[in-house]
């Protein structure tokens, strides 16, 4: 026997693809009550019966798993490229991409996820939900009250969950969803899987934003420290600008003048490898506010000073 429900919506996207009917495919194999439940996810499908699927379906049974993995790649992609487009304010590639994944029999659960949830978000960026019908619908999404019993999460379910600091007006769930998350973190006992690129540093992004929100400044640094230890260890740098400007702040509100500096000196480096002019010009906006100094003027003046002291 085994369970495999992005086996059997594999099987059914392929015979919804060969314009098979349900009846068609199950007859001689198993009743259609039986197959449905099957589809569904309520018994698990014993491996003689996909056998005699894939055979009538066209396919080898021994090919299917790669043809799978290929399949949830491609889909991966897609729903990737959705979310990018509707982030981005993509409206035509948003139109595009949502009529196809609407009647998409989605392979991997994770890839539907993200898909219902950056729907939620493009519908109340675009003002056609309210911001508590966009928070309703996103903890539906993830079964919110049973998932704040949970101590281990997927990465999608913690990517979802962090949306919900900006769009819960209730202050007790985002203080628990920050909570819960640090709990995790600290053990490091997610289990991984998101069709978002970079899922894992905006969720850290998000925590660590909500932790200056409400002047923790220790975990500010906590969140800002993971992000850039993962961010260095595998070569991803994005939001890395984010974290040494976020832990700059909390360092300097600490009164921990060293680290501040240091972390300071590390955003001014991060922000100019990427060389986005506009870029650049917001943060050294939010940092000649935000500390009371000249970004450029801070950086050339602790560089002069390490060369007078021969540490350059």
């Amino acid at each position: 026997m085994m369970k495999s429900q992005e086996l059997c919506n594999y099987l059914e996207r392929l015979r919804a693809a060969r314009n098979i009917s349900q009846e068609s495919l199950a007859q001689g194999i198993t009743s259609l009550r039986q197959y449905r439940r099957y589809m569904n996810g309520e018994s698990e499908i014993p491996f003689q019966i996909i056998d005699q699927l894939c055979d009538r379906l066209g396919i080898q049974t021994i090919n299917l798993i790669q043809e799978i993995e290929s399949a949830r790649t491609d889909e991966s992609k897609e729903v990737d490229k959705f979310y990018n487009a509707v982030v981005f304010n993509n409206h035509e590639e948003v139109a595009k991409l949502r009529g196809t994944l609407e009647k998409r029999n989605f392979i991997d659960n994770e890839n539907r996820l993200i898909f219902e949830h950056s729907v939620i978000i493009y519908d109340f960026m675009g003002h056609k939900m309210s911001l508590e019908v966009a928070s309703e619908k996103t903890k539906k999404l993830i079964n919110f009250d049973k998932i704040g019993k949970q101590t281990i999460l997927t990465l999608t379910e913690m990517f979802i969950l962090t949306s919900l600091l900006d769009l819960d007006p209730n202050e007790n769930d985002k203080k628990m969803i920050s909570t819960l998350l640090k709990d995790i973190l600290n053990d490091s006992s997610i289990v991984l899987g998101s069709s978002i690129n970079y899922a894992y540093q905006l969720i850290i992004f998000r925590l660590a934003k909500y932790a200056g929100h409400n002047k923790s400044f220790i975990d500010v640094i906590f969140y800002s420290k993971l992000g850039i230890v993962n961010g260095t260890r595998l070569k991803n740098y994005y939001l890395l600008d984010y974290f040494y400007y976020f832990s700059a702040l909390a360092y300097y509100r600490t009164g921990d003048l060293e680290n501040y500096q240091e972390m300071l000196l590390k955003c001014f480096v991060a922000l100019h490898l990427e060389d986005n002019q506009q870029k650049i010009d917001k943060f050294t906006s939010f940092i000649n506010s935000d500390f009371n100094i000249n970004f450029s003027d801070f950086v050339i003046e602790h560089y002069q000073t390490k060369k007078n002291n021969g540490m350059v």
